[in-house]
């Protein structure tokens, strides 16, 4: 049996997640059936330690899957993480002949391993479906799979042992309010990756705010880590800058910022603008915050997003998924 190393294992997993498509969002009707079933290999797996330690793996070896198989070792008691949702989890990957841990990823906030349930493109997305926040769950799976090898053939086993935090919801799920004038027009697909046109006038000399969709959820305060999605673009390219969603390769998977205008640390990127418009914002909502460059948010030593230049009109859609506790 191959040998597996921490090395192959990063590389694999950065390389199994640069396709990745957005999942279909789901409501949540009460019921979930996960695609990934439990099985002979993964219902062997067990593990001791609390969530956020180095675990101790057990399972008879060499542990030899057919397929992907996905077990609860210890339910939780949290919510039921549809697909098209997000989720926050450690993970550590075992080797399965002799049930020695590799790697570990997510042990703290600043590298917590974040997905979107459901999403038929990305191995650790379909593992996580229909999860409960609290799950501890044994997996076992194929290297060449689920993406962990350059050989999509090879079939040497690995497990993986996932300990699933948190939950957010996967895109803005409130009421949709009337367009205002002047303003781009935003058409959201089914994933809720939202497609915006932008006039062709002039932006406008003044920051504005607009609420599209309105939310019924918790109200963000000031310095709360706000878990988002994001496309930032700008008005006078007409083109998009930086997206949280689906660009190109790059998955989908939503931030984390400060609701701050000092937005320093593991949290920042936000620019005072933005910040601005998500104090008071309810969870659920999209926002559309368009920033001359005039605002103070292009003051001297500015952070602005990747490609912009001083000169940009930047326009925000911003999908408020959640508020993050730590």
């Amino acid at each position: 049996m191959r040998t597996l190393t921490a090395a192959i294992i990063t590389v694999g997993l950065v390389a199994s997640l640069s396709a990745c498509a957005p999942a279909s969002y789901s409501d949540e009707s009460g019921s979930c059936e996960p695609t990934a079933k439990s099985g002979d290999a993964s219902a062997l797996i067990d593990a001791t330690g609390k969530p956020g330690t180095v675990l101790t793996p057990e399972f008879p070896t060499p542990l030899i899957t057919d397929g992907v198989e996905v077990s609860t070792i210890s339910a939780g008691d949290g919510k039921t993480v549809y697909p098209g949702e997000v989720a926050d989890f450690h993970v550590t990957f075992v080797d399965a002949e002799t049930a020695e841990v590799i790697t570990l990823q997510g042990l703290d906030a600043a590298s917590i391993v974040r997905r979107t349930a459901g999403d038929t493109s990305d191995p650790l997305g379909m593992i996580l479906e229909c999860s409960t926040v609290g799950d501890r769950l044994g997996v076992t799976a194929e290297v060449g799979e689920i993406g962990l090898s350059t050989d999509p053939t090879d079939k040497t086993t690995v497990v993986l042992i996932i300990d699933v935090v948190r939950s957010f919801i996967g895109r803005a799920d409130g009421v949709a309010q009337l367009a205002e004038n002047g303003m781009p027009a935003i058409a959201l697909a089914p994933s809720g990756q939202p497609g915006v046109t932008i006039p062709n006038a002039e932006a406008p000399d003044e920051t504005q705010t607009a609420t599209t969709i309105l939310g019924s959820g918790e109200t963000v305060e000031e310095d709360d880590g706000v878990v988002l999605h994001q496309t930032i673009l700008s008005w006078e390219s007409k083109t998009v800058l930086d997206s949280t969603w689906v660009v190109g390769d790059k998955p989908a998977v939503p931030t984390t910022v400060l609701a701050t205008e000092d937005a320093t640390g593991s949290r920042a990127g936000v620019i005072p603008a933005l910040a601005d418009a998500l104090i008071g914002a309810k969870v659920g909502s999209q926002l559309l915050v368009v920033v001359p460059p005039g605002d103070d948010s292009f003051a001297e030593g500015a952070t602005l997003p990747t490609g912009a230049t001083a000169t940009d009109t930047l326009v925000y859609v911003v999908d408020v998924l959640g508020i993050q506790k730590d």
